[in-house]
């Protein structure tokens, strides 16, 4: 079995008000640092980043660094392109550092018996949708996840309909469009230490469980 993980690194952190990938955590460790040493242990890895932090990341690593598309689709299929074959590929945001090996491997293992996997969460608040300024209704909860990443799929069958439907389809991660494309993705459970950091507060909670 090979095993390889795209990084998506290539965000601008506008919300978070500068490139989040690359704040210090703690000893000078960086953000990107913790899943670049976590998903090295699985296999190869390919960082897809902005153009001016290609040298910056080519000297930090010994991994493959790649320059990022104009969306984040575009990105994980540069990617994608740059990895070459393997079994399953992960798919990755550079902007959550708190991994499990454990949770990994089952990761892994669900995508080679059933195509795709990915990491859930449930959602314990109300969730409304709103117009405008107003909540018009209340959704199900029971219905609904918090998808995570890394995401682990059959490397031949995302590259065949990224291919295919990356400059055709709208989708915010490879998992919408296997779903689109295939039906369903199989769900592993997911930890809500596995956060994704978009506010300085999440960088605060990040610190704390990293120690």
């Amino acid at each position: 079995m090979i095993v390889a993980s795209v990084i998506v690194a290539a965000g601008s952190g506008v919300r978070y008000g500068s490139k989040k990938q690359f704040e210090v955590v703690k000893d000078g460790k960086i953000v990107l640092d913790y899943s670049v040493e976590r998903l090295s242990k699985f296999g190869r890895v390919c960082i897809v980043a902005k153009s001016e932090d290609v040298s910056f990341l080519q000297s930090r690593y010994r991994v493959l660094v790649v320059e990022g598309g104009e969306e984040r689709k575009h990105s994980v299929f540069n990617g994608l392109k740059a990895i070459g074959d393997c079994h399953v590929v992960l798919i990755h945001d550079a902007a959550r550092p708190v991994l499990s090996s454990l949770n990994i491997e089952l990761l892994i293992y669900t995508a080679l018996k059933f195509g795709a996997a990915i990491f859930s969460v449930p959602i314990y608040e109300t969730v409304k949708l709103i117009r405008g300024g107003d909540a018009i209704a209340t959704l199900d909860r029971r219905r609904l996840i918090i998808s995570q990443t890394p995401q682990a799929f059959d490397f031949r069958k995302l590259f065949s309909i990224m291919k295919q439907y990356v400059d055709e389809w709208d989708f915010t991660d490879e998992a919408a469009l296997w779903e689109k494309v295939f039906g369903s993705v199989k769900l592993i459970e997911g930890s809500k230490k596995n956060i994704k950091i978009t506010t300085k507060e999440d960088m605060e909670i990040v610190r704390c469980l990293l120690g």
